[in-house]
């Protein structure tokens, strides 16, 4: 094969990471603003009756949901910069 087609494949191939990574860039977003929809929705079930009898259990998802979209967030954060480094090195 020729270097310029070599070269194609090569790139082909490391696109597919790079799309692989946008891809879950961007599903872990829509996940984001669906799990804060909620987090809004509950806090303000708890808001409008906080002596509800239920009122712990909304508080415990309100921290599970927390909890998930800070992971989510964190691993959007990691994505990033493993793509800023790795944009760098092959600069």
């Amino acid at each position: 094969m020729k270097t310029k087609n070599l070269l194609s494949r090569l790139t082909r191939f490391l696109d597919a990471d790079n799309k692989t990574q946008l891809k879950e860039i961007k599903s872990i977003r829509e996940l984001l603003k669906k799990l804060k929809q909620k987090e809004r929705d509950l806090k303000e079930k708890l808001e409008k009756r906080p002596d509800r009898e239920d009122a712990d259990d909304i508080r415990i998802k309100l921290d599970v949901i927390y909890a998930q979209r800070m992971k989510g967030l964190d691993r959007v954060r990691q994505i990033k910069q493993e793509r800023a480094a790795k944009a760098k090195a092959s600069e």
